[in-house]
């Protein structure tokens, strides 16, 4: 091929055949990120097997970050990929289900994008004004049915929690009746299980929502808010593995200042007649099998660490509630369940000019 070739005429049968030939994850992702062509040519091969990333964040994790300050890390050790991110869309609030929510403003945005960066697909949704979080119901690359849940800042503490459904026109926020809005805290971790939404907020108050209720015209109300037990926990993460509704409490004791200890919850023990969640009701997991955990700010899911072997098995990944205070000392940290070792792991070289403030999952 001549040197001043259109590289962009690359026949399609050949990308694909070259494509099936790559090793890894960043050459699959750098082959989608040359142009549109040649992202519609590897179209066999979708995003969904290179996913979840680890993001990771040096924006302030309690606002919209500039996408420019976000990294992508992969767990199967191919380390950090470089994202070219729309130059329309420069800001991020939201990290779900290996989706970036990209937006053009950081206080009124005109445009709100779903954004695969493996694929380069982009889902519109209807503008939101002062939108901090987004969370996927489902992925919208495998599944019809899903749905965004966001929430809106009011004040620097009260927060709307607002939904929408694919075709719907704009956003459905629910509103108690008698009240003009409904405010929240932030939230700070979201799983969905068997139809609901379950939320914990930055203080620890659960509250569940019952999803198949939603409709075009009403939002569903929350079925309970309830204070979490043991009250001293530092935070708590929901987390939907293999069926069943995990509930992950991160603790101080006096060998390891952020020690998880992992529940398997009932939903039906969550009811409006109980004002706290007894967790001694609650089975204690120690066992996860192949699986481990990654619990980010927002998203938590599992992962196989046969299918993705440089992570350990039966290990739980995450951060610490206030990780961006602390700047490189604990960027994050790996606990094994069985032996009940905490390790850091060591903040990126590629990251050491900045201060990483964050890091979700997705």
């Amino acid at each position: 091929m001549a040197g001043d070739s259109d590289w962009s005429s690359v026949p399609a049968d050949l990308l694909d055949l070259v494509s099936g030939h790559l090793a890894t994850e960043r050459d699959h992702l750098h082959v989608r990120q040359v142009c549109t062509h040649w992202r519609a040519s590897v179209t066999s091969r979708l995003a969904a097997p290179f996913r979840p990333w680890v993001i990771a964040s040096s924006a302030d994790p309690l606002g919209l970050g500039s996408i420019g300050k976000y990294s992508l890390w992969l767990p199967d050790g191919v380390g950090r990929i470089q994202v070219s991110s729309p130059t329309d869309l420069p800001y991020c609030c939201g990290t779900s289900r290996g989706w970036l929510v990209l937006a053009d403003d950081k206080k009124s945005p005109t445009q709100l994008v779903l954004w695969e960066p493996c694929s380069g697909t982009r889902i519109l949704l209807p503008p939101l004004a002062r939108v901090i979080q987004v969370f996927l119901s489902a992925d919208p690359l495998s599944s019809s049915d899903w749905m965004a849940v966001a929430t809106q800042e009011e004040e620097k503490i009260d927060h709307n929690l607002l939904y929408w459904r694919p075709g719907e026109a704009a956003w459905t926020a629910y509103v108690p009746e008698g009240e003009t809005h409904y405010t929240s805290l932030r939230i700070h971790s979201a799983a969905f299980h068997a139809g609901k939404m379950y939320c914990a907020n930055l203080i620890k108050r659960i509250a569940v929502y019952d999803l198949s209720q939603v409709a075009a015209l009403a939002s569903p109300p929350p079925m309970i808010v309830q204070r979490l037990l043991p009250h001293y926990s530092l935070a708590a993460h929901f987390v939907t593995f293999s069926g069943s509704l995990l509930l992950v409490l991160l603790f101080h004791n006096d060998s390891t200042p952020l020690f998880p200890e992992v529940y398997k919850v009932d939903p039906r023990d969550i009811t409006p007649s109980r004002l706290f969640l007894d967790l001694q009701k609650s089975e204690r997991v120690k066992d996860l099998g192949a699986y481990s955990l990654f619990l980010g700010r927002g998203d938590s899911f599992a992962l196989s660490a046969e299918e993705h072997p440089t992570i350990c098995r039966n290990c739980i990944y995450y951060v610490g509630p206030y990780a961006h205070r602390q700047k490189k000392q604990r960027w994050a940290l790996v606990f094994d369940l069985e032996s009940e070792v905490l390790e850091a792991i060591t903040f990126p070289a590629e990251d050491n000019d900045n201060s990483a403030k964050g890091l979700a999952y997705s």
